[in-house]
């Protein structure tokens, strides 16, 4: 919304990319062509990309922004409206960069606990968010790391209540059981940011977008970088975008897998949470980590508050094997 905007962004012109029909393009200082056509520039605002993906949501294209993956996206929501010292706002715990990026844009960062690190207190959160007068208000849905998910009805009512835009942060909202929606056309307040590193399996190509009423993309193109996202990435995006069938089916061997995972670890004694994500979120004390290297699986551990809980993220069959052989294994020395 205008009224969120730095006062720099406000009146702010940005960089124009010409994008016109030539015969010849001796604009841009090009190279000569020696390999496909990657001597020229990228299209700076991933049209192909953006075509094919407003089909899928039923947006326009001017709803939707293209990021290289969506903590830039993060980045451009903090320069088109943080001002020094203001106040940004989420849950604990959460994703990290939201803080990182909070620090590095001089704002001011100040996090809620979820209950029993799993049930976020929706009217004390508004609370807190109208208590710290929070101009940027971060929610990841599902939750990273601890898997959870808010309501659709919750995250409704904090959206109609603050005064403040939100950015709902749904890296992993194919992984659970809701529709693909959004009322960024009814609230001009929400940015929904989405990627394509995690069910559509894509981390390498690192490209991530956004979903806003198209004056809030207006206004965050405006401190977008030109020519963001490379040529590969949005050949890449096109092709995924192109083979729905094996991403769905794959999104189907993750929810089974997950069930899986979640019932042995259950079994060995492990505390787990319940998961909306491609990963779980576990109790297991300090060590485990470091243990489970030495047998060659590399999993997410925590430190401060979280000492002793762990993240795993649900791989192959074979590869979910092999983490539930290796930990029952430490679990065995260990007794």
């Amino acid at each position: 919304m205008y009224k969120y905007l730095r006062e720099e962004i406000k009146c702010f012109k940005p960089y124009q990319v010409n994008d016109v029909e030539h015969s010849y393009k001796l604009d841009a200082n090009e190279g000569i062509p020696w390999l496909e056509d990657l001597n020229l520039y990228p299209n700076d605002r991933c049209d192909d990309v953006r075509e094919k993906l407003s089909k899928l949501l039923n947006k326009t294209s001017e709803e939707l922004l293209i990021g290289n993956g969506s903590s830039e996206l993060i980045d451009y929501v903090m320069k088109a409206y943080l001002e020094f010292d203001e106040v940004v706002v989420s849950i604990s715990p959460s994703f990290a960069m939201y803080k990182i990026y909070t620090i590095i844009n001089k704002g001011k960062y100040e996090d809620y606990p979820l209950e029993n690190m799993e049930y976020l207190n929706v009217e004390g959160f508004i609370q807190f968010i109208k208590d710290k007068k929070a101009k940027l208000i971060f929610l990841s849905n599902p939750n990273n790391p601890t898997g959870s998910i808010i309501p659709k009805e919750d995250i409704r009512k904090i959206v109609s209540s603050v005064d403040g835009m939100v950015i709902l942060d749904e890296a992993y909202i194919e992984f659970t059981d809701y529709p693909l929606e959004d009322w960024t056309r009814e609230f001009k307040n929400l940015i929904v940011l989405r990627t394509f590193s995690k069910a559509i399996a894509l981390a390498g190509i690192r490209l991530g977008y956004m979903i806003a009423h198209k004056e809030v993309i207006d206004y965050i193109n405006r401190v977008r970088a030109p020519y963001n996202v490379n040529s590969l990435t949005q050949k890449m995006a096109i092709k995924a975008l192109e083979n729905l069938d094996t991403i769905y089916a794959n999104i189907k061997s993750i929810k089974s897998e997950r069930a899986r995972v979640r019932e042995q670890l259950d079994k060995m004694g492990y505390r787990t949470f319940p998961s909306w994500t491609n990963f779980i979120f576990f109790y297991g004390g300090e060590g485990l980590a470091k243990a489970l290297l030495k047998k060659g699986v590399l999993i997410r551990d925590f430190g401060g508050d979280l000492e002793g809980y762990y993240r795993v993220t649900i791989g192959t069959p074979k590869e979910n094997n092999g983490f539930l052989q290796s930990i029952q294994e430490v679990k065995n020395e260990n007794s």
